[in-house]
């Protein structure tokens, strides 16, 4: 079931390596160590100097979406987590020979019409790296707003490492990580290691709206996206239509899945009005809420709305979760 609040969670792996066809079960356990993240089927490619992983939650085109993906020459390749919003009038728009119908593809036919410049038409949640063969260039990105995660280290011979999670880095074995005594306290003092950091001094994160290549030792960051300029010329009444709009495009563009769909519901303003929304879009629609003992229980609130919207609704309890 693809739920609007979002546990739509794959897991990308990889190596740029010189030979590193040799090391297959380098990225065959850094895949294994995030199986989690993707129940429906793990793949590895091997290019001469990069290998690519991946763990799949299948959510689009369930046969025809398996990663790690090729173009039809064989000559670049992508592993992708996440989503992009609205892929099909995207595709409608290019001229490249699809093979199959998932938005993983789209990435790959945007990269051949644009390259790097591709993150301009590309809506959606993701981290991805794309292998180009021909350049031996590694392009990789993360949404705008760091939905989903990207981690990489520089191994102890040069080796370029990135994955979902830091402990398929760390199960590359091709690095001695070392603890960040600044993020070390950090955590100690707020309880979370700050987002632009991670516990390590010698892993990264690629930061929010950023993009990374490397190619030939060298890496590079730039920063894709700002926040837009605000408007203050605008009306009150035009700021509700707009912002209405913008919300039922969002809502309508994130119910595309080849499996059931479903959201969380509370009962409250934020949840009731994505149910509404989406009600209008799609039919059988799944909702799920967790009945809080007390007075702090809102399940009359959700109920409601589950009845008002006819959702296939399901309560959790704590007895359900020990």
């Amino acid at each position: 079931c693809l739920l609007l609040y979002t546990f739509k969670m794959c897991g990308i792996a990889g190596i740029v390596k010189r030979n590193i066809i040799r090391d297959k079960n380098i990225i065959n356990n850094m895949v294994e160590s995030i199986k989690h993240r993707g129940p429906d089927g793990m793949g590895v490619y091997l290019f001469n100097n990069c290998a690519l992983g991946h763990s799949r939650l299948s959510i689009v085109d369930l046969i025809g979406g398996k990663q790690p993906m090729l173009t039809p020459e064989g000559k670049i390749g992508i592993t992708f987590n996440g989503e992009i919003y609205g892929y099909k009038n995207i595709k409608q728009n290019l001229n490249y020979p699809f093979q199959s119908n998932s938005d993983t593809e789209v990435i790959l036919s945007l990269y051949a019409k644009y390259g790097s410049g591709l993150l301009e038409h590309l809506p959606g949640m993701f981290s991805f790296a794309l292998w180009d063969e021909g350049k031996q260039l590694l392009f990789c990105a993360r949404d705008r707003f760091g939905e989903k995660p990207f981690y990489y280290a520089v191994g102890d011979n040069g080796e370029f490492i990135f994955a979902s999670e830091i402990k398929a880095v760390l199960e590359s074995k091709l690095f001695t990580p070392e603890i960040d005594t600044k993020s070390l306290a950090h955590y100690l003092q707020k309880l979370y290691v700050h987002p632009m950091n991670t516990i390590y001094k010698n892993i990264h994160t690629l930061p929010p709206a950023h993009y990374l290549t490397y190619t030939k030792d060298i890496i590079n960051v730039e920063r894709y996206w700002n926040y837009p300029s605000i408007n203050n010329s605008i009306s009150l009444e035009e700021a509700i239509d707009e912002f209405q709009s913008l919300l039922q495009k969002s809502v309508s563009k994130q119910l595309v899945a080849d499996v059931p769909v479903g959201a969380f519901l509370s009962g409250g303003l934020d949840s009731s009005t994505i149910v509404a929304l989406s009600n209008e879009y799609t039919d059988n629609l799944k909702t799920f809420s967790f009945n809080f003992e007390g007075d702090l229980s809102e399940q009359a609130y959700a109920v409601s709305v589950a009845e008002q919207y006819g959702t296939d609704h399901t309560e959790l309890e704590e007895k359900d979760i020990q």
